[in-house]
Formats: structure tokens, sequence, C-alpha cells
């Protein structure tokens, strides 16, 4: 099992890309605790599937830019597991707009959420990932942050979304270079368009224009991202970092 033994964190726990990461980390042998927003129902359910299967989950609930709850979070999760291994950045929000029609509250609660949080989580789990890589003989921290794709190409409908999302691939460039001789290494994973709740929104003629945009012409799955984010906290990556792993069927614009 690549994550035998293996305590990891996962941000967005209840949304598509989230439930998926969860599932697959524990199935390869991690104890997963999941953060999420508003959803108490989803985590109950997920929780409750994944002990019928033997697996040892947590879930927490609250706002991952407040770094009081963050940091009682994680000490939580600590004194639970005994160790932390693996965050998973993944927490993410939209509200799409140009930038002509852009509203201030729209930019900031996306910042807040896709870059402050990230920010927020990943200063909190730093000490916990170097205890974690000075208890293993191997070396052993991994963060993985998911943007998007449209991070690298600045789609221009998602002005404050793209623009939130390459500041934490600043970020990622940024801490795998501090923390790399650590033993913490620091990786982002780049979606395309992948079937989820967050694209719901998307009306017909645009998510048929993402599609044929792409090589695959189709859409990904969520479990598709989930095997991309066990490569990169497994050590079946231990030589990545500072890496953008995209995952989009090959979308061209």
């Amino acid at each position: 099992m690549l994550l035998k033994d293996k305590v990891a964190i996962v941000t967005g726990a209840t949304g598509g890309i989230g439930k998926a990461v969860i599932r697959k980390l524990c199935s390869e042998g991690a104890k997963v605790a999941g953060l999420y927003r508003s959803q108490s129902t989803v985590a109950d359910e997920i929780q409750t599937e994944l002990a019928e299967h033997g697996f040892e989950t947590c879930f927490y609930r609250g706002d991952i830019t407040d770094e009081a709850f963050i940091a009682q979070t994680f000490k939580s999760i600590k004194d639970r597991f005994g160790r932390i291994d693996i965050l998973v950045n993944n927490a993410g929000i939209t509200k799409d707009a140009f930038l002509a029609q852009m509203q201030w509250d729209e930019w900031n609660a996306v910042f807040r959420t896709n870059y402050l949080g990230t920010y927020v989580c990943t200063k909190e789990v730093l000490p916990y990932l170097l205890e974690s890589t000075n208890l293993c003989e191997k070396k052993y921290g991994k963060v993985i942050n998911i943007i998007s794709i449209s991070a690298l190409l600045g789609r221009e409908a998602q002005t404050n979304y793209s623009a939130s999302k390459g500041a934490v691939l600043g970020l990622t460039r940024l801490f795998s270079r501090e923390y790399s001789h650590k033993g913490i290494l620091f990786n982002a994973l780049a979606p395309g368009l992948i079937e989820t709740e967050m694209i719901r929104h998307l009306p017909d003629n645009k998510r048929t224009g993402m599609i044929d945009s792409t090589n695959m012409k189709r859409m990904g799955k969520a479990e598709e991202v989930a095997g991309a984010v066990l490569f990169l906290c497994s050590s079946l990556s231990d030589y990545c970092n500072n890496t953008v792993l995209t995952i989009d069927g090959g979308m061209l614009r």
C-alpha cells in the first residue's frame, strides 16, 4: 500500500474532487482528516461509508482562513493520529466574471478561500511535517496544491479565480525551494474541466466549447484527479518538487 501508516489532511473534503481524493488515499493505507465548510451531511455520509470499509477518517467543519480554527484542528489531528505527513490544499470557490464586471466582494471572497486559505493551512502544517520528517529514516513530507489549468492559461472570464490559483502556484514554487532540503516536497496539480458540482453553473455552450478544446473531447473525472494526487502524495513522486502536473485532457486553449 503506497500510503501505509501515513496521515493526510484534505481541505475541501465534501466537494467532488475532495471526496474522490479521500477515498483514494484511504484505499492506499492513509488515515485521512477532511476539512470542509458547510456540507455536514455529506461529511457524515463519507465518514460512515469509509468506516464500513475499515478506513479511519475524521472530519472538521470550519473556515480555512481562520488561523485559530486551523491551528486547533491540526493539533487535534496530530493528537489523534500521532503525526501528519501530507497536506492536500484542495478547497476552492469560483465567482466568475470578466474584469469589468468583477465586484470587490467577489474578488475578495475567491482570494480569501483559494489563496489565503492555502497559505494558512500550509503555514500551520509545516511544524508537523518537519516533525514527521525527523521521525523517518527517509524524510517524507508532501504538500499538494490543487490549482487549475486556469492558473496557467489565464481564462479571461475567471479573473479572480485564475489570479488566485496563479498566486497559489507562486506559493508552491517559493516553498518548494525553501523546504525541499528539509524533506518536504511541494507540487501543484492543475485540473482542467472536471465533472463535479463546481461546473454545474456553466452554460451548456461554454461547457461544450471547453470540451471541444481538449484533445480527448471529454470532461475529466474526479477519480482521475485523485489518482494524480495519489502519485504526488506517494513515494512514486519522490523526485518531483516544484512540479506542475496538468490533468486536463490535453486542453489547447
